[in-house]
């Protein structure tokens, strides 16, 4: 009880604060956005954050961080099965990276891109990679986020960075160790806690302004890799308090405005736009634990809250529509006319189910545990699945995921490069 006390009130109050302050702020070691118009906060909020909110934040990191985490996850089974380093990786890298440097983002082959970046929630952070008990939940693991962590290598965190470095081991802003947001180990994955929709922007000028002030990077000839992942938080926290079909305007203008803003500032730059994930997913797991039916209804009320119970059908809907929304702004001509960029989504959080274990139950193994964030298995199931998306042409890609490492795309002589519209049009003509 005294665990759950204590879990109850530290995320309560990272959530709470992270949620009201409705933006993101810039690292110490960066100038900050303090343009009211930009961040919807007053200065002296943002003040106030700097001065109270970061610090305590610090602080929790480092009391949670526990030196046996990492073991008790892999005694529990919430860690990939590690691979020895003699086993060869899944793919042929021969000819997987271009003599020279491509100048259509229509012929990037893996070993072509030059640095990679994030924007996106809790998920994108890691929370819950290595949690064993529900008061560890709290701790940022960016480090082996799925889409932006590059600790170690793919054998014993696959991570889209780290599956990338095999390819180009010059791949730079990944992040590493347990950093936050604000710290310098977090690099280019500007991901939060907490973050909603409308920090989708914020979050993005963040992360452009981080890429341009750092001297490693060649503007206009690096190439980029950026995933966008952002809905869960909307649907848990605000569905229930706000009018749905502004949320779904909202969704959709803040991630116009966010990919434009890209496309305008990051010259030679690949978006991943993974789907939103449907909550529906979570409502099908067999054998939750309480204290998962307690985390749930704490972190996500108005999906899983006895009171909003009788909605919970119209907000599987509105999650729906979401991600028609974001189906529709790929398809825009203004992101497909372009040599120098492009967005494609990546579809296997569509129809995604938790895999079930030997006994034809849901494999906890694979989720947190708190049952709705992933471990650090299901965040590298996750990976393998978006760099499958990665490789398959757009319109024939996968809508699910399935075990790790037993379906792994690679690079092909006829199918070198990473999938866009365009090359997709022309493999399938071929």
């Amino acid at each position: 009880m005294m665990v759950a006390t204590t879990y109850l009130i530290l995320w309560c109050t990272t959530v709470t604060i992270a949620t009201l302050q409705r933006n993101i702020l810039a690292p110490g070691w960066m100038m900050k956005f303090t343009d009211e118009n930009q961040t919807g906060v007053p200065k002296h909020v943002l003040a106030m954050q700097d001065r109270y909110f970061y610090p305590v934040r610090q602080i929790i990191q480092k009391v949670l961080l526990s030196p046996s985490r990492h073991e008790r996850a892999r005694m529990n089974q919430k860690t990939q099965k590690y691979i020895l380093k003699s086993t060869e990786f899944p793919c042929n890298k021969n000819g997987t990276r271009s003599l020279t440097r491509p100048s259509s983002v229509h012929q990037l082959r893996p070993g072509d891109i030059d640095i990679i970046g994030s924007v996106g929630d809790s998920l994108t952070v890691g929370l819950g990679s290595f949690s064993s008990y529900a008061f560890e939940l709290p701790v940022e693991h960016r480090g082996v986020s799925w889409t932006a962590g590059g600790d170690g290598t793919w054998r014993e965190y696959l991570t889209l960075p780290n599956i990338l470095k095999e390819f180009n081991p010059k791949l730079f802003g990944y992040a590493y160790g347990d950093a936050l947001a604000e710290q310098r180990g977090s690099q280019f994955n500007v991901a939060e806690n907490a973050a909603l929709s409308q920090d989708l922007f914020f979050m993005t000028r963040e992360l452009v302004k981080r890429i341009k002030n750092d001297k490693r990077v060649n503007l206009t000839e690096h190439w980029k890799l950026i995933t966008i992942l952002m809905g869960s938080n909307t649907f848990c926290l605000q569905l229930c308090y706000e009018d749905n079909v502004k949320l779904i305007n909202l969704h959709k203008n803040k991630l116009y405005s966010s990919i434009f803003y890209i496309k305008q500032n990051l010259p030679r730059t690949i978006i991943n736009l993974v789907l939103s994930p449907s909550l529906e997913i979570l409502t099908k797991l067999s054998e939750k634990p309480n204290v998962c039916n307690f985390l749930n209804k704490m972190e996500c009320p108005c999906f899983f809250a006895r009171q909003y119970k009788h909605r919970q059908t119209d907000f599987i809907k509105t999650m729906a529509e979401f991600q028609k929304v974001e189906k529709e702004i790929v398809k825009l001509e203004e992101f497909k006319n372009s040599d120098n960029f492009t967005v494609t989504l990546q579809t296997f959080t569509e129809k995604s189910v938790v895999p079930l274990n030997r006994f034809n139950k849901s494999d906890l193994t694979y989720l947190s545990a708190d049952c709705f964030h992933l471990s650090q298995k299901g965040y590298a199931l996750a990976a393998n699945a978006l760099w499958n998306n990665m490789m398959e042409p757009v319109e024939n890609k996968s809508s699910n995921w399935i075990k790790e490492f037993d379906r792994f795309n690679c690079p092909t002589a006829e199918s070198p490069y990473i999938s866009t519209w365009k090359n997709s049009q022309i493999t399938v003509s071929s």
